[in-house]
């Protein structure tokens, strides 16, 4: 087991939220994923995917609280979850149908496994430092109650978030096994139950998809089941080799005009990483002064549809964009991973 995470990151994260959404922050260099949380990890079959992740936790990090506890599904590797203690959550709990991933992220990242058995999961006031833990559970196949069954809360999480695999690959067309990205035909297969219990357990929702996971259907979604994007955080990648593989449902979209792509000047196709971070309220949180702002579900599309249109990953046709003042945006821009793992 671990060390338990420092907390000495929370201040500098808060400090780089996109508060007043009057101009679009980018960020250039990784703020919560550590070097070693950037080394692939040591099991052949746990995702590892930096860029995807790190934006994962910035939308994550837009939604905490004071003393939030987070239930991460489908926590892979366990550094998101752990990134997230670090940021300020009081409690993480990850979830996976994968031996490896949980063996791994347990090894690594676990902090409370001890602890949680001998109080019955509650964390001790004044915890430090965050405390992380990991279980088996398919949130696919559970209910919302056999879901919270499984973890170590005693009540239900105050925040779920998870970068559930989105790439709209139809499994009919074959993708080999590689569940750790196929999202179906739109992308949303997984998405869909991610929000079946974030909705029932009333929980504030951090989703990471990407710009090709249909999103006004995922904005529709998302307005269906009572949330609101609250703020935005994107980033540019490259396609995966695996998505490269597929690319019929992915190039229909993109004609279609539902799945934009940003295609620079030397024809390289990235797509972009949608940190969605998302209330269940669109009025005056405790301690607000003011109502907050909102993205309309119906612009969405369009906003990602214009940062497509940007000539490099900076993203830069949001600068004089009306629709990214709607809320906070952030744009991530960090080195390409050339040793992403897609399992």
């Amino acid at each position: 087991m671990s060390a338990s995470p420092s907390n000495d990151a929370p201040d500098r994260a808060i400090a780089e939220r996109p508060d007043d959404g009057t101009a679009v922050v980018r960020v250039a260099d990784y703020r919560h994923l550590r070097p070693e949380d950037r080394t692939p990890p040591g099991r052949a079959r746990v995702f590892f995917d930096p860029v995807d992740t790190e934006i994962g936790v910035w939308a994550t990090v837009d939604v905490l609280r004071p003393g939030a506890t987070v239930l991460d599904l489908g926590s892979g590797s366990g550094a998101a979850a752990a990134a997230v203690a670090r940021a300020g959550a009081a409690r993480v709990h990850g979830v996976d149908v994968s031996a490896d991933s949980l063996a791994w992220a347990a090894a690594r990242y676990a902090t409370a496994t001890e602890a949680a058995d001998a109080t019955d999961g509650a964390a001790p006031d004044g915890a430090a430092g965050g405390r992380v833990s990991f279980g088996p559970a398919d949130y696919a196949a559970l209910s919302p109650d056999g879901l919270l069954a499984a973890c170590p809360f005693t009540a239900a999480p105050d925040v779920i978030a998870s970068n559930p695999p989105y790439v709209p690959l139809p499994s009919a067309a074959g993708t080999g096994g590689r569940t750790s990205i196929d999202g179906g035909a739109d992308g949303l297969s997984l998405v869909r139950h991610v929000l079946r219990h974030a909705s029932a357990l009333g929980a504030d929702l951090a989703l990471t998809v990407g710009s090709y996971t249909t999103p006004r259907r995922t904005a529709a979604l998302l307005h269906e089941h009572g949330y609101r994007i609250t703020s935005l955080t994107l980033g540019a990648l490259r396609l995966g080799e695996h998505t490269r593989d597929h690319m019929a449902r992915v190039r229909e979209l993109e004609a279609s005009g539902e799945g934009p792509l940003l295609r620079t000047p030397d024809g390289v196709p990235y797509y972009l990483v949608v940190g969605l971070s998302c209330r269940r309220d669109d009025g005056t949180a405790a301690g607000e002064s003011a109502p907050r702002r909102f993205l309309p579900p119906e612009e969405l599309l369009p906003l990602l549809q214009l940062a497509c249109r940007s000539r490099t990953l900076e993203l830069e046709t949001l600068d004089a964009a009306p629709a990214g003042r709607h809320v906070p945006v952030r744009v991530v821009s960090l080195p390409d991973e050339s040793r992403r793992r897609h399992v």
